[in-house]
């Protein structure tokens, strides 16, 4: 991994056409700006793990119809509940 300093209103360019510019520095956050081709997707991280989820369940939806829309109700809630269920500072080994 490359590890850079970079203050606010100077940038890094990737291959050539994606430019990353630092907009903004506060105490917890930075504020970025992503200048790519239409063609670039730019996602944050976060993102593509829910879309994995989405996709999944979609896929349980198609496969097993109605039954499959209960199916995915019952296995949010059981993990709506195990993450409810952490201590805070506990952790699983």
């Amino acid at each position: 991994m490359l590890v850079l300093r970079r203050r606010a209103g100077e940038a890094i360019v990737l291959g050539g056409d994606i430019e990353i510019e630092v907009i903004e520095i506060s105490r917890t956050r930075v504020k970025l700006g992503v200048r790519a081709p239409r063609e670039v997707s730019v996602t944050r991280r976060e993102v593509i793990a829910l879309a994995a989820e989405n996709r999944e369940a979609s896929d349980l939806i198609s496969r097993c119809g109605h039954k499959g829309v209960g199916d995915l109700i019952r296995l949010l809630r059981n993990v709506s509940n195990e993450s409810s269920q952490v201590v805070p500072g506990q952790v699983d080994m």
